[in-house]
């Protein structure tokens, strides 16, 4: 009987991108060659995997910059590798598997700075400090997505408390001294990324009566 030439399929697992994977290729011949190619996203983003490769057996890093933009909203998604067949330089036939990838936990949001300020008028110039029972602290985050997310929402845990939003305004410190004071971004992935601050609060009551004695005077 003549022979009918096939193209070769494709087979592989889960990827977690920018980590090496495997792709195997099931030849009909050991003459054959292939070129792997691959897409992923909408818009979408694409490369060569190998040019007319004799292997059976190829390693694969799916690049993080390029795939990750692609996926702003979520972690993980489905992609598509195409396997073109040649005999010398004879194209025989196209076959399809696709993929799942997902990204690495290291892809996170960051924060660069958390900056407090005071937020009570007339203490920053008298004291020059927070001060205990008295300042109320401005935060300001400065933060980033990671490969094409934003950021969606701010927090800020001080003194006990948490509180929403960026430049927000906290209550005042029920302590003096060196407190802690963390902020929390979550990106448009549903990842998160923390980073906190030392603030120094000066000690500070309320004036106090301790004696009241009450006497009636002579006349002079």
């Amino acid at each position: 009987l003549a022979t009918i030439p096939r193209a070769s399929t494709i087979s592989c697992g889960s990827f977690t991108i920018g980590s090496p994977g495997t792709i195997t290729i099931h030849r009909a011949s050991s003459s054959f060659t292939h070129t792997l190619t691959w897409t992923y996203g909408t818009t979408p983003a694409s490369g060569t995997i190998a040019d007319k490769t004799a292997s059976t057996s190829v390693t694969w890093t799916p690049p993080l910059a390029d795939m990750a933009a692609q996926m702003p909203t979520y972690t993980s998604g489905v992609g598509t590798i195409m396997c073109i067949t040649y005999s010398g330089n004879t194209e025989i036939g196209r076959s399809w598997a696709t993929f799942t990838a997902t990204l690495p936990s290291s892809v996170v949001p960051s924060i660069s700075a958390v900056k407090a300020t005071e937020a009570t008028y007339g203490l920053e110039s008298q004291f020059g400090a927070f001060v205990q029972g008295k300042s109320t602290l401005k935060v300001t985050v400065t933060a980033a997505g990671a490969y094409g997310s934003t950021i969606k929402s701010y927090s800020v845990t001080f003194d006990g408390k948490t509180y929403s939003g960026n430049n927000c305004t906290t209550g005042t410190p029920s302590k003096s001294g060196s407190l802690t004071l963390t902020a929390k971004v979550t990106d448009t992935r549903g990842r998160t990324a923390s980073k906190s601050i030392t603030v120094s609060v000066l000690p500070y009551a309320n004036p106090a009566i301790s004696a009241l004695s009450v006497f009636r005077c002579t006349a002079d």
